[in-house]
């Protein structure tokens, strides 16, 4: 992440601790390799369904959203957004020559699936359960609690930040690849350390970014330095 994108990032927690809170649930890497290979038909089908019924909204909601992802990662959101414009090539292809009514039940059943493979195989198999309060507690929390739209976090989130949790898939999954090819070292290192001080809180029966009472210790572990830009703070403004 450059300056630049530090002085437009508009949310209120910054993008390691968005990361490290959607790591927590996701850490298995069999089901980070599920995520990977499932989550491009989700989105392919949405895409399709999106061009399929409403062609004239496919290019204002993916500028948008890439737009919008790109103040947070503009890096992440610069390698994804190549895979987001192939998919585009492929919806708008398949809706000129295949029917639209087996192409939107062709998409609905790849939706399914996509999603069936995320959560019967990625978290049911491979994702072992996160201590809640001292007890085992199924990943699904995540969402039962309402984390994945930045609800009881234990920090006050702005509209971005509620958009950036619930949409924070796609960088993730893409950050995770960058990972892997040794690049953005210090992003994956302070977001390991949030996602620690996630696991640490959920443990304590707190909320998993903390709460006011919390001080210098855990922003000091979540710092992220990006190239040639000045550190940014895990804890947000």
């Amino acid at each position: 992440m450059g300056p630049g994108t530090m002085n437009l990032f508009p949310g209120r927690i910054s993008l390691v601790r968005h990361l490290g809170l959607y790591n927590a649930f996701h850490q298995h890497r069999g089901n980070q390799v599920v995520h990977t290979l499932a989550s491009p038909f989700v989105y392919l089908s949405a895409l399709v369904l999106v061009q399929v019924l409403l062609p004239w909204a496919l290019m204002p909601f993916v500028v948008t959203s890439l737009c919008l992802l790109a103040l947070a990662d503009w890096r992440a959101t610069f390698v994804y957004g190549l895979g987001v414009a192939a998919a585009c090539a492929v919806a708008i292809t398949l809706s000129h020559v295949v029917p639209a009514v087996p192409l939107v039940l062709g998409a609905l059943l790849m939706q399914g699936l996509a999603w069936a493979a995320l959560i019967f195989i990625g978290h049911g198999v491979y994702e072992a359960p996160v201590i809640v309060d001292g007890q085992p507690v199924s990943t699904g929390v995540y969402f039962h609690r309402g984390y994945n739209r930045a609800r009881g976090l234990g920090v006050e989130p702005n509209a971005f930040d509620v958009f950036l949790q619930f949409s924070i898939a796609p960088l993730a999954h893409t950050n995770d690849l960058l990972f892997a090819l040794g690049l953005r070292r210090d992003l994956r290192e302070a977001m390991k350390a949030e996602r620690a001080s996630v696991l640490e809180r959920l443990r304590d029966g707190r909320p998993p970014l903390g709460d006011r009472t919390e001080g210098c210790p855990t922003r000091e572990r979540s710092r992220y330095r990006p190239p040639h830009g000045r550190a940014m703070e895990a804890e947000g403004p």
